[in-house]
């Protein structure tokens, strides 16, 4: 009678052991939860983000107004993960357009061009980590200059090359100081710049941030 109950004794310890394990995974991994994709690997290919964009503190020159000009830019950038090889993928952008708003040039509109030529960006993992270079042709107008009505257009002499390293992809989208979206900042490793005729538009400053928008 005494071994028995030891048994029984047993016996509940092991269910109740195998019961907290249960519960413990269950907090863990939720049954409602999405499986998330696992840092330092490559999005599935043939998906499509849409990202916001924020370019904080551009600071631009150009010949319709004198002097510098610090602009804040807010948008999106949609983009499509295509093919590429064993340790990267290519990302295709679909559509772009930020805009800014200043006192002389009313409303600046950074977008892609009608025909747009740039070869996707890469998106290679190595070490745990993901690095995008991402390269864009684009064209930018301005609503007027000063007290002349526009709009003025500029087609891109220089694309924007950019690269930023990151856990995942897309980056999380965060928020700054002023309520503007803010992700994952890429580092310009060539400043886009504009020509029409004998007019320019060059940026000596474009800090950019990349976040994902949740659907």
């Amino acid at each position: 009678m005494h071994a028995s109950s030891d048994q029984s004794g047993v016996a509940r310890r092991r269910f109740l052991k195998g019961v907290l394990a249960t519960a413990a995974g269950s907090v863990l991994v939720p049954a409602t939860a999405r499986p998330a994709q696992a840092a330092g690997t490559l999005p599935a290919v043939g998906q499509t983000v849409n990202l916001s964009v924020s370019v904080v503190g551009a600071v631009m020159t150009t010949g319709l107004q004198p002097g510098e000009h610090t602009l804040n830019f807010i948008g999106s950038r949609g983009a499509k993960v295509m093919e590429g090889g064993p340790d990267f993928v290519r990302l295709q952008t679909l559509n772009f357009q930020i805009t800014a708003e200043h006192p002389n040039f009313g409303e600046i509109i950074m977008r892609l061009p009608d025909i747009d030529v740039s070869p996707p960006s890469t998106l290679r993992v190595s070490s745990g980590e993901l690095t995008e270079t991402w390269i864009e042709n684009l064209q930018i107008s301005f609503a007027k200059a000063g007290d002349t009505e526009g709009p003025f257009s500029f087609a891109t002499e220089k694309p924007l090359q950019a690269t930023a390293t990151m856990p995942d992809w897309p980056p999380h989208e965060g928020t700054n100081p002023d309520g503007s979206p803010a992700g994952v900042l890429y580092s310009a490793d060539q400043m886009p710049t504009f020509t029409a005729d004998d007019w320019r538009v060059d940026f000596t400053a474009f800090p950019v941030h990349l976040g994902h928008q949740a659907p």
